[in-house]
């Protein structure tokens, strides 16, 4: 509910008339000038509190008087135009008005500022306009002067529009209060203190229009040159008013006869006119005025109306006059302007409604406040609109008559709406001056950024502030101010009074033993009477009178005596917020806090700092003072004491929070310990957070309004904290009244059918409590909606204080809900409970409430066991509900096993109502089959065939059938039968259906194509008797039985035969068969028996006709018995080979083998040899081997015997008759693991790798050796195999010793020297092995070939130093490794001659040559080679006679010299003619071949002779074995 206080603004003159006025567009300034008769004309600059500017000297002027009036837009500069052309400006901070000298000498009519104030444009009476420039200074320059020669009536600056991108940036900051600053109005009226709302950042446009009295409109663009840009006819009216367009590059143009014209705005200034709009209106255009009213144009015309244009909807429609439609609206939705003085942060709560109290009528009742328009138009007929004014941050309409009467409507946006008139509600009415019309009015601000209007009335002006109600509340007293004056004061025992102050009431304050208002200026103090009775004597006393809380009135005419109130003082005091404690008054005012007592005396004072900045709000709680200053610092006090007590050092926001701007709402708790904080950003726009700081640890809670209400697929919302109240005792509890715009997601067409805005406003209350447990996080207790226009008042558990209007109102908590009258140790116990369940505590919850016998507490408890699975809890909570069903039905739930701990639960939830819960605790088990049931029973029957088609599928038809059966009930035939056919049993439901409906039955057959009800209906109509019609449905349904069954009925065998025929039904075979056979046609009874399948009676007739050809054809396809019974027909009659193979075919073997051996049929026998496997019988499968046996086919004998595993015999005969074993043979032969005894398995494995080795398929023996274990056998036969790449692959897996030297063995058979691979595995294998005896001989050999072959003595060094690494590895081999040293240094010396000889050292080469001939020739080392070293050493020293004689000593020693190339031949022939000898003779003579040479092993072997003792494990066998492999290696 809000009020508007109007003030009367007094003149310093007191008989001074007031004449224009004008209020600072962004300032609490405004200005009014004045004439009066003595003094003259006078100019005076106001406050918002209407008292004039101090230390300011106003222009007085005897014979002139003020003419224009224009504020900066920006700054706060005043400008003025006198009535003899003189201009006066006035800055803040200036004392005197300084004089601005131009060229004007006439009466200045028109004054404009540009848009940002960059440039003022002067006009007077004869048509002179100038144009100046306002610099830093406060200087003002002309730029321009143009003679119109014409009298202007208006001057309108040209605006810049933004751009579409350029808004929605300008609105990223807003996102938080639904997406624009309205949005922001409509949740709060709070105003950053600290900082101002963002002024545009635009460019300053200096072009303007300047229109003429004769309809001229010229341009005068940004370098100031001036064009006419449109002309009027001689009879055109003139423009009265231009206004520019909000959105776009246009003017709204207002002429004299009340013509509205549209026009578009160029860049050039040329006007271009888009729409024209002729109203009608009485009296003459000066009376038309028009104003933009958001995106619509608000216009009056002469008379007591308010017309609105929606001008992009092409809509226009009248405001409403009457206050019951507001009343109305108000039951609706919200009201967008109610909001709090929270920014003042006092105990007390604000309510919105539209009365305004005027000095005249602030004595008066609530009742008497509201007046009907109805009672103005009987009074006064003539009353018209002279002026109107719209508020962009309220979105208020105001409009004046010509009568002092002010009437406001407030634009609701907060409901959906049939008309867009309904989204005006008609507020204050209100008579401001009876002795004249309103001349003007104007919004503007006051210090708080409230709205106020300034009306200029004809002698007079006002200015009417916009004041909440209040309201304050403790735990037994509450007060309500009912009017302007008036506080109503309630006891909690019923007892009131009605406190009447001296002056408007603007703060308020209350306790137990005082009450304290205040109007900002003064302030009073009351003693109230303390009420000793105890709660119990107030409930007796309220039941008897009938009072309730909250009530304003008695239903008993014996009411309670009433409150005694006595006024203790009245003192001045500035006062922006009250607080009381005790008998101390804490009051707020522009920069600090003042501490009174009742009496008035300055008790102390609380200011802030340079740093902090000056106090602006303030908060007490109990015993406890939240403040928070200008610069954002915040601070707690402890009030107790004479001197308040600081609780902590002062700490800045910005410290606290990450995006800080402006503290709007701080309060302390009970405790003193925690403060509950609302915050603006840094951009200065409400955060939608509410936070909790723990001052004491330095803990920041939070709660985010954003994330707690997210968006779904309908709205989607924006919440803002307007209000909080700690609780008076609980200090962890909290209550948030939170405001939230819900934009509500329409469809596209319904979008274009609904032409008001799909947004409204909800309002509810937060419970909340902060825990150290919940990872700084508020935790929400629980939430209450509020009715239309209430808000919150106070929380004091166990109820939440709201106030509705002029009354209190207390709805209790939740589990308070039949516990409002306790003691408080039960509201201690009840209010423990709530917090536990909220923190999900059950154990302790539980304990808190153990003795209270409470419904609700229990329900409650209960109801939180379904969100933390507590059923043993649950069950008990359901016992002291005295619901035994649901303990039962709880108890069989838990008891199954079968169910799982969500479904458990559900049942739970079940029994408690939750049905959404016990949905999702069902989805969460995947018991779909459980939900489905659920759905069925609760009526949601089409969520369940959802569920069933998607989920629970095996549950379908059934769910079908329910929806049947639903459908049926109501009515719905058609619907019935739809899902009745999708049922697993349609014939019975719908034949049930449908035969109380005959003619439907018979439409819904002759539709139908379903068999089984065609069947059904055929069947009904046989019973009737008509057979032809009964033909006719089966044949429909393709029902061939009955249709042969009519036919034989009817005697028309050969259709019967057809049907029969051409369908292959067996039932109607049957019945044809019978029937025939009836008749004595037994071959066609046989031929329809056997199409049947009833073997039995073809065969039963066959044998009884001894048809035996046909009981062959029949016995063949039929069953294993009739099979049997055929052939022992068969055996009767002597034919023992169809006896035979129907008994073979009927799976009697043993019988037919009998008969098979006696009438001696082999080719049978061996059929049915081949389906023998390894269950057949024992003594079945060994006659038949050997009756194979006998005949000579010993290869199908040991197939046999293989297939059925009889694996040791089928191993004898192929031993015994050399029967090949092919690959398929030898794995039938194989035996798989677990089939016998595992020696006997290796046993077989190994006599079939034997016999696979005989027959020389050693592949196939090494296989079964291996599958035997024995991989020494395995490697033996591979080794036969002569397969060098698989002995190797063997060699490699098997990673035994012996295979490993076995397989080193044999690759030093192959040719090594050519294939380096071969060579790496023979070293490779013999080093796995550790055979390094063998090794060392390998190396020898090596060393042995590079001499014998290439003379390298060099590459045999390293490979006899290979084999000393071996040997060094043997204990045994010491003498074999002394021996190889003494070769390795010798021929370490035949490598050092080789050096000398090729340094030339000839000589030292002959001598060590010389040396080493008179050792014994030992292998490797050979004398030919150094007898060849000593021949070349000898011609290089040209000893040619020894060179000879070395030579020929060489052939005698080898006589294959010269062809091993051993001398050059050159060399020789050098020699040769040296010495004088025969070349050819000496060159021949080394040119034999040793056909007998010896080998390389056996001289490796004489290289290192070395006695080895092996430790090693084969037994003779496997030497004999080694030996037999050496020998076919060799």
């Amino acid at each position: 509910m809000t009020l508007y206080f109007d003030t009367k603004i007094e003149f310093l003159d007191v008989d001074a008339v007031s004449t224009i006025s004008s209020w600072h567009p962004n300032e609490p300034l405004f200005a009014v000038a004045s004439y009066s008769q003595e003094r003259g004309g006078s100019v005076t600059i106001f406050a918002d509190t209407g008292e004039p500017q101090r230390d300011v000297t106003y222009p007085v002027h005897a014979t002139s008087q003020a003419t224009a009036l224009c504020w900066h837009p920006e700054k706060a500069l005043l400008a003025t135009g006198w009535e003899h052309g003189e201009i006066h400006v006035w800055f803040a901070g200036h004392r005197e008005f300084a004089s601005v000298s131009g060229p004007h000498k006439a009466a200045i009519v028109l004054l404009e500022f540009s848009e940002q104030g960059g440039r003022m444009v002067t006009a007077d009476a004869m048509g002179l306009v100038t144009g100046w420039r306002c610099d830093g200074q406060y200087q003002f320059l002309t730029m321009f002067s143009h003679d119109l020669r014409e009298v202007l009536l208006l001057i309108c600056f040209r605006r810049t529009v933004e751009s579409e991108v350029r808004e929605e940036m300008a609105n990223l900051a807003k996102a938080a209060v639904a997406g624009d600053e309205n949005a922001l109005d409509t949740l709060t009226n709070w105003r950053p203190r600290t900082a101002a709302r963002g002024h545009s950042t635009v460019r300053d446009n200096h072009c303007f229009y300047a229109c003429t009295q004769g309809g001229v409109v010229y341009y005068i663009n940004q370098g100031g040159s001036c064009s006419e840009v449109t002309k009027s006819g001689p009879h055109q009216p003139a423009i009265v008013q231009m206004l520019w367009h909000p959105k776009k590059d246009a003017v709204i143009c207002l002429l004299e006869d009340l013509t509205i014209i549209l026009y578009l705005v160029e860049s050039t200034g040329i006007l271009t006119e888009l729409d024209r709009v002729k109203l009608s209106g009485r009296g003459t255009g000066k009376q038309g005025a028009i104003a933009w009213a958001g995106n619509s144009l608000a216009i009056i015309t002469g008379d007591l109306s308010v017309r609105i244009w929606d001008i992009e909807r092409s809509d226009n429609y009248l405001l409403k006059m009457d206050q019951s439609n507001s009343c109305h609206l108000a039951g609706m939705s919200s009201s967008l302007a109610t909001s709090s003085s929270n920014n003042n942060n006092h105990n007390h709560n604000n309510i919105s409604t539209g009365i305004l109290f005027s000095p005249e009528s602030s004595g008066e009742s609530n009742g008497n406040l509201t007046r009907k328009v109805s009672k103005y138009t009987q009074l006064a007929s003539n009353e018209i609109f002279t002026c109107l004014a719209y508020s962009t941050s309220n979105q208020t309409l105001c409009a004046a008559t010509n009568l002092g009467n002010l009437y406001t409507w407030k634009r609701t946006l907060s409901c959906f709406v049939g008309a867009p008139e309904d989204a005006w509600q008609l507020g204050n009415i209100s008579t401001l001056s009876r002795q004249g019309a309103v001349k003007s009015c104007t919004w503007g601000f006051n210090e708080l950024s409230k709205p106020c209007i300034l009306a200029n009335c004809l002698s007079s002006v006002y200015m009417l502030k916009e004041q909440p109600l209040l309201a304050a509340h403790t735990r037994s007293l509450w007060a309500v101010q009912s009017s302007a004056k008036c506080v109503q004061l309630t006891h909690c025992s019923g007892r009131q009074c009605t406190v009447q102050a001296d002056f408007a009431v603007t703060a308020l304050a209350l306790n137990e033993l005082n009450l304290v208002v205040s109007n900002g200026r003064s302030i009073s103090t009351y003693s109230l009477q303390r009420v000793e009775k105890t709660l119990d004597e107030f409930e007796e006393i309220l039941e008897a009178s009938g009072v309730g809380v909250g009530s304003t009135g008695s239903s008993s005419s014996a009411s309670p005596p009433s409150l005694s109130v006595k006024l203790l003082q009245t003192f001045s005091g500035e006062c922006l917020a009250l607080g009381l404690q005790h008998q101390n008054i804490f009051c707020l005012n522009s920069s600090d806090i003042v501490v009174y007592s009742v009496g008035g005396v300055v008790l102390h004072r609380i200011m802030g700092n340079d740093v902090e900045g000056k106090i602006i709000g303030m908060d007490l709680t109990g015993c406890y003072l939240a403040v928070f200053t200008m610069n954002g610092y915040v601070k707690a006090y402890d009030v107790t004491r004479h001197d308040p007590k600081l609780l902590f050092p002062s700490k800045s926001g910005h410290e606290i929070f990450d995006d800080f701007g402006e503290f709007i709402v701080v309060k302390c708790n009970s405790l003193g310990s925690h403060l509950g904080v609302v915050i603006a950003n840094s951009s200065f726009t409400p955060c939608a957070s509410i936070y909790c700081w723990d001052f004491e640890r330095n803990n920041l809670f939070e709660y985010d309004l954003t994330r707690s209400q997210p968006e779904t697929d309908t709205d989607s919302r924006s919440s803002l904290a307007v209000r909080i109240f700690w609780d008076t005792e609980e200090p962890r509890l909290l209550a948030v009244e939170i405001r939230s715009m819900v934009m509500q997601k329409l469809p596209k067409q319904q979008q274009l059918q609904v032409p008001t805005p799909s947004h409204y406003v909800e309002s509810q209350i937060l419970v909340m409590f902060y825990s150290d447990k919940t990872d700084g996080k508020l935790n929400v207790l629980e939430s209450q909606n509020i009715s239309q226009g209430a808000q919150l008042l106070n929380l004091c558990v166990p109820s939440v204080v709201c106030v509705q209007v002029n009354a209190v109102q207390e709805q209790p908590l939740q589990d308070f809900a039949d516990l409002q009258q306790c003691d408080a140790v039960t509201r201690r116990q009840v209010l423990n409970f709530s917090l536990h369940v909220a923190e999900g505590q059950m154990d302790l919850a539980f304990r808190c409430v153990r003795s209270i016998r409470s419904k609700v507490i229990w329900t409650n408890l209960a109801r939180m066991c379904v969100h933390t699975s507590r059923l043993d809890v649950a069950k008990v909570c359901l016992g002291h509900l005295e619901q035994a069903r649901s303990v039962r039905a709880l108890r069989q739930a838990m008891e199954d096993d079968d169910l799982e701990l969500e479904a458990k639960v559900a049942v739970l939830a079940i029994e408690l109502g939750m049905l959404e819960e016990a949905k999702d605790l069902y989805k969460r088990c995947q018991r779909h089959d459980l939900l489905n049931k659920l759905l069925q029973s609760t009526g949601q029957l089409d969520e369940a065939l959802k569920l069933a088609e998607t989920e629970d599928r095996i549950h379908l038809k059934h769910t079908y059938y329910q929806k049947a059966l639903a459908l049926r009930e109501s009515g719905d035939l058609k619907g019935a039968l739809d899902y009745y056919e999708k049922t697993q049993n349609p014939v019975q439901h719908i034949t049930q259906l449908l035969l109380e409906h005959p003619l439907a039955m018979k439409r819904y057959i002759q539709s139908t194509t379903d068999p089984k009800l065609l069947r059904w209906w055929g069947q009904y109509v046989e019973s009737s008797g008509d057979m032809d019609a009964a033909l006719a449905v089966y044949s429909k349904a393709e029902d061939w039985f009955s249709q042969v069954k009519i036919l034989c009925y009817l005697g028309k065998i050969s259709k019967a035969d057809a049907i029969a025929r051409q369908s292959g039904d067996r039932a109607a075979c049957y019945h044809l068969g019978r029937h025939y056979e009836n008749v004595g046609k037994f071959q066609e009874a046989i031929m329809f028996y056997t199409r049947a399948q009833t073997f039995s009676n073809a065969i039963r007739i066959c044998k009884e006709n001894d048809f035996q050809e046909e009981l062959w054809t029949v016995a063949s396809s039929s069953r294993s018995r009739d099979k049997a019974i055929a052939a022992a027909y068969f055996e009767e009659c002597g034919n023992f080979r169809h006896a035979v193979e129907l008994y073979h075919r009927a799976g009697m073997l043993h019988k037919a083998l009998e008969m098979a051996f006696e009438s001696q049929q082999p080719e049978i026998l061996e059929i049915i040899a081949s389906e023998l496997n390894a269950e057949s019988d024992g003594e079945l499968i060994n006659r038949c081997a050997d009756f194979f046996g006998s005949i000579e086919q010993h290869q199908k004998a040991v197939q046999l015997l293989a297939k059925t595993k009889h694996l040791e015999r089928a191993l004898s005969i192929c031993v015994e008759k050399g029967v090949p074993v092919t690959e398929e043979l030898a794995d039938l032969l194989t035996p798989s693991k677990g089939d016998l005894p595992e020696t006997m398995r290796l046993s077989i494995l190994v006599q079939l790798g034997d016999l696979l080795q005989q027959q020389g398929d050693y592949h196939s023996a090494t296989k079964k050796f291996t599958q035997a274990g024995d991989k020494v056998r395995a490697m033996k036969s591979l080794l036969k195999s002569g397969n060098t790449d698989k002995i190797i692959f063997f060699a490699t897996m098997s990673r035994q010793r012996e295979i490993y030297i076995m397989a080193a063995n044999y690759l030093q058979s192959l040719d090594w020297q050519s294939d380096p691979m071969i060579l790496k595995h023979i070293v490779g294998f013999y080093g796995k092995g550790q055979a390094f005896d063998s090794l060392a001989n390998f190396y020898a050999i090596c060393a042995q070939l590079e001499i014998e072959e290439y003379q390298d003595y060099a590459k045999a060094l390293v490979a006899m130093q290979e084999a000393a690494k071996c040997l060094e590895k043997l204990s045994h081999a010491q003498h074999a490794y002394n021996k190889l040293q003494r070769t390795v240094a010798d021929v370490k010396c035949i490598l050092e001659m080789q050096q000398s000889l090729q340094a030339g050292d000839n000589l030292s080469v002959i001598a060590a040559c010389r040396s080493m001939l008179l050792k014994p020739e030992l292998p490797p080392i050979r004398h030919a080679h150094i007898l060849a070293m000593l021949v070349r050493a000898l011609v290089y020293a040209k000893q040619f006679p020894e060179a000879g004689r070395a030579l020929k000593e060489l052939a005698v020693k080898d006589n294959s010299w010269s062809a091993s190339g051993l001398v050059d031949r050159a060399l020789v022939q050098r020699v040769a003619k040296e010495c004088d000898l025969d070349f050819e003779l000496i060159w021949n003579s080394g040119r034999q071949t040793n056909n007998s040479a010896t080998t390389t092993t056996t001289r490796a072997q004489s290289t290192i002779s070395m006695t080895t003792t092996t430790n090693t494990t084969t037994t003779s066998d496997d030497e004999a074995d080694d030996e037999e492999i050496r020998e076919e290696l060799n």
